[in-house]
């Protein structure tokens, strides 16, 4: 890895950033900072910060620095998409409102100058935990740590008219996407003889009629409307021994909130694993939300399911096309796609899809 001094420029913005934020006491100042890139994000570049300060324990000692790529192919992408300013505003305005675990936030600078934040300066969690691998069936009992971690970010706004009404939180579902059915088509094509061409017959036809009809899917939306991560699984989630921590918040948006419930367990668990357990656990995660407040039921959850269980084919069809020069994102792609088609096909999504139609 490589290791960079923080600029004067930089320094400043980041003690006005903590101060800003509560983070450090008001007469400390910072003398220096070392930056080591980690993460391997697509849309913005993070950066482990070693902080030295005049004053002995006056702020925190190291952060994680989450500011928008230096590509500028992606960062153009990222911010047309709000991604940025959406995770700032979740840390900022959403996270002090739900129990889930996420990491703390220390500040936010706008570093583009562009009138809103779009980096965040986060809680260094790098010693104490290890983040998830995507390639490997996740065990039971850590899956329910993390779905339990959903329930206490969804049972606050559950229903919540004005978190519902904030225009910055993301749309994947319950409206019009653009040229869905030609973007989807055109990234499925392009895999037919290499990707697709691994999975068997009735999970690549499975595929094919969710392409065909993803559009008329993602506007159903059915069911209760809370807060949506968008990309809950198992790469975005840092483990330890007693809790797991939720990251990557640039997706965070609004929707159905069976979502990420299906999606997690989809992308988590092996086929065989997944149908012995995922009544159980939907059922646990009602139960859950119940304690929490939230008027739900078991059988208005496993209906939704049932529509959300194509949640990981909305997600993953559309990018595949740009994964062929990354073997792991081809290999996890793979894997992902022939556990998600599975799930459909166990829940007979398509066939409820069809007689709502």
């Amino acid at each position: 890895m490589t290791l960079s001094q923080a600029d004067p420029a930089m320094l400043d913005r980041l003690e006005a950033a903590l101060h800003a934020g509560d983070s450090t006491r008001s007469t400390a100042r910072l003398t220096g900072a070392e930056l080591t890139p980690v993460g391997v994000g697509a849309m913005a570049d993070t950066f482990k910060v070693r902080l030295h300060w005049n004053i002995p324990d006056a702020g925190p000692a190291g952060l994680i620095l989450k500011q928008p790529a230096i590509d500028s192919a992606a960062a153009a992408t990222a911010a047309s998409l709000g991604a940025y300013e959406r995770e700032a505003r979740f840390y900022s305005e959403l996270a002090p409102r739900t129990r889930v675990r996420a990491p703390r936030l220390y500040g936010v600078i706008d570093h583009a100058g562009v009138g809103f934040p779009d980096t965040v300066l986060l809680e260094d969690l790098t010693e104490r935990h290890h983040p998830g691998d995507q390639l490997r069936e996740v065990p039971i009992e850590d899956l329910d740590r993390a779905r339990h971690q959903l329930a206490l970010l969804q049972a606050p706004f559950w229903e919540d008219s004005a978190t519902a009404d904030l225009p910055w939180l993301h749309r994947r579902l319950g409206v019009p996407i653009p040229s869905i059915l030609e973007r989807m088509q055109r990234s499925w094509h392009s895999v037919t003889d290499t990707l697709a061409a691994d999975l068997p017959a009735d999970e690549r036809e499975c595929i094919d009629r969710f392409v065909a009809s993803a559009a008329d899917w993602a506007q159903l939306n059915p069911g209760p409307q809370t807060l949506v991560h968008h990309d809950l699984r198992v790469d975005n989630l840092l483990f330890s021994d007693d809790e797991i921590v939720l990251i990557d918040w640039q997706t965070i948006g609004w929707g159905s909130a069976m979502f990420d419930f299906a999606y997690l367990i989809g992308t988590s668990l092996e086929a065989e694993t997944r149908r012995r357990y995922e009544a159980e656990l939907l059922d646990r995660h009602v139960a859950e939300l119940q304690e929490l407040g939230v008027e739900w039921t078991e059988a208005d959850a496993a209906e939704t399911y049932r529509w959300a269980a194509c949640a990981v084919l909305m997600m993953l069809v559309p990018p595949i096309s740009s994964v062929k020069s990354n073997p792991r994102a081809v290999t996890m792609f793979r894997r992902m796609l022939g556990l998600g088609a599975r799930q459909a096909l166990d829940a007979g999504s398509l066939d409820l899809l069809t007689s709502r139609l």
